[in-house]
């Protein structure tokens, strides 16, 4: 049996997913790079960039990290605004 707590825990992840495509470009855009500079910059593809900006990838917390770095950031930069505020309680 699947507790209620595990479908909220999926439901909360799914938003996250849902937002991280626009807020990797719009960070990226913000930066003032293209999927191919930003590419140069974390060492992550162009093409898997690419990849998470339309949705298509999801990026593990190391490739997350990655692209942080190369935005100048930390993970937690990167990450901020995907939450809403009653996310995760």
């Amino acid at each position: 049996m699947v507790s209620s707590n595990h479908h909220k825990a999926h439901d909360y992840a799914e938003r996250i997913r849902d937002r991280l495509p626009r807020r990797l470009q719009e960070l990226r855009e913000a930066a003032g790079f293209t999927k191919y500079g930003l590419s140069r910059e974390c060492g992550v593809s162009r093409e898997y960039i690419g990849k998470i900006e339309r949705g298509k990838a999801n990026p593990t917390l190391p490739v997350s990290a990655q692209i942080s770095y190369g935005l100048g950031m930390t993970l937690e930069q990167f990450t901020h605004e995907l939450e809403d505020e009653d996310d995760g309680e």
